[in-house]
């Protein structure tokens, strides 16, 4: 079953964004396929509120255990922004021009690998030092730190609310919309927390936490949601040794799968064995098609009106910024 399709899901999911109303598993039909996705009251799907579902990375086909009259109860629904449509080799997706069409999901199975060490000389193949620099950061950060530490269920509040506060500050720096600015989607991590949907991994130097990853679980797929770490410790790249730790945790674990989720960012590839295609499914609602439209016009015009003015450009840039973060909070209010 998807990430997002599941009971106790729905139930972290109604508590921050809909509290008044239930929200549960509902089944959906386009064309031939089904679709499991939570309903608000049984009836509207939530892949409808954009706001609400911005930490929702995509849905994937429905297949009942056995044939039965869930085709006929299905209803029917004309568009779902995100979808999985199909499961290839991370070597596939770079040797094609899908990138054109889909966003990548990439993700390790980890039946690929009978050991541990058939993992690493994979990601050998990709960058040849990967783990022999981590090794040399770790060692450095034991040394002029303290003990390094990793723990992958923390249940220390603090390691979910630091993380999120990282993640937030690290949002800003990039100049992206701050989305832990809004309380929903604050509340929505605690709530997901309190129910043991998530697994929050940490990596500790002695009593000081210096990493953090907030992971959703399902069906022994690890998926990694929110990762974050303490800047002052840059230099020795705790987010990477945070991952390796999960990484080899997770295959200890005998987990099938390690997803990266959606995006294309470099590091995910030295790992992945494949990706997941990540498109829409049916025809885009008029006020999606009207908001993509003003955010181009408004983009275009930005451009051609600093095109003359190089300095400017830093100007635009802030201006574009503060123009996606007031639709954000716009959806927000739907």
């Amino acid at each position: 079953m998807n990430y997002y399709s599941g009971d106790v899901f729905c139930e972290a999911f109604a508590a921050a964004y809909f509290p008044e109303q239930k929200v549960k598993p509902t089944l959906f039909k386009h064309g031939d396929s089904l679709w499991k996705i939570p309903a608000v009251d049984g009836i509207k799907p939530i892949s409808e509120f954009p706001f609400q579902s911005s930490y929702i990375d995509f849905y994937e086909p429905y297949i009942p255990e056995r044939d039965s009259a869930v085709n006929h109860s299905a209803k029917a629904i004309g568009y779902i922004p995100r979808v999985s449509h199909d499961l290839i080799s991370a070597d596939k997706w770079h040797q094609s021009s899908l990138g054109d069409i889909y966003e990548p999901a990439p993700t390790i199975l980890w039946d690929n690998f009978a050991t541990w060490d058939d993992f690493v000389n994979h990601v050998r193949t990709k960058r040849s030092n990967m783990f022999s620099d981590s090794r040399r950061r770790c060692r450095k950060l034991g040394r002029e730190v303290g003990p390094v530490e990793f723990i992958y269920d923390d249940q220390r509040p603090e390691v979910l609310e630091t993380c999120i506060r990282w993640k937030s500050e690290q949002y800003r720096r990039s100049g992206f919309v701050d989305t832990f600015s809004f309380d929903e989607h604050v509340q929505f991590f605690r709530e997901m927390a309190n129910r043991g949907v998530t697994v929050v991994s940490s990596l500790n130097c002695g009593d000081q936490l210096i990493a953090a990853e907030i992971d959703i679980l399902a069906n022994d797929r690890l998926g990694l949601w929110i990762p974050a770490y303490d800047t002052q410790y840059g230099a020795y790249a705790p987010g990477r040794l945070l991952l390796l730790f999960l990484l080899e945790e997770s295959f200890k674990r005998d987990h099938k799968e390690f997803d990266f989720l959606i995006g294309d960012e470099s590091y995910k590839w030295y790992y992945a064995t494949h990706t997941r295609l990540v498109g829409e499914v049916g025809k885009r609602p008029l006020s999606a098609r009207a908001k993509q439209a003003l955010r181009t016009s408004v983009k275009s015009a930005l451009l051609l009106a600093v095109s003359p003015f190089p300095n400017l450009q830093p100007k635009l840039k802030s201006t574009f910024e503060a123009f996606n973060a007031k639709m954000y909070e716009l959806s927000s209010k739907q």
